[in-house]
């Protein structure tokens, strides 16, 4: 069974509610600040070399189109990217009620190893059908 548990961090464990949202906060802000001086990429080599996107294609313009609040064509140029955006998000709200709460219990996913293996065949999948949309929307902008 999947599902979150509530419990006390283990001795040593990574502070996932600190580490994570100032990685997101951080990389938010040198977007915002990159876009807004109107810096662009240099485009994808694996794209270039075989015609071919690869999962991150599109992930700047959709980091660019995020720092200007247009959602519907952020997700357009790289679901992947603005799905892993929005979890950002979930995250870091998640992690500052923790914190503004003095919360000593974490909530973590929970799953046995039968369970392991669904979750990776259900990533598989997301990620062949993200790498699909990928080529059939690149291909044609």
């Amino acid at each position: 069974m999947i599902r979150f548990v509530r419990r006390p961090a283990f001795p040593g464990e990574t502070n996932h509610e600190l580490v994570w949202p100032l990685v997101f906060i951080t990389f938010n802000l040198f977007a915002f600040i990159f876009f807004t001086l109107g810096g662009t990429s240099l485009g994808c080599l694996f794209f270039n070399f075989t015609g071919i996107p690869c999962l991150g294609c599109g992930a700047t313009r959709c980091a660019r189109e995020l720092s200007h609040l247009d959602f519907w064509s952020a997700f357009k140029y790289n679901p992947g990217v603005f799905t892993l955006y929005c979890l950002g998000v979930i995250w870091t709200i998640y992690s500052a009620v923790f914190w503004l709460r003095r919360d000593h219990l974490r909530l973590r996913l929970s799953f046995n190893e039968n369970n392991r293996s669904v979750l990776l065949k259900i990533l598989f999948l997301a990620l062949f059908v993200h790498w699909l949309w990928q080529c059939y929307y690149l291909r044609n902008k």
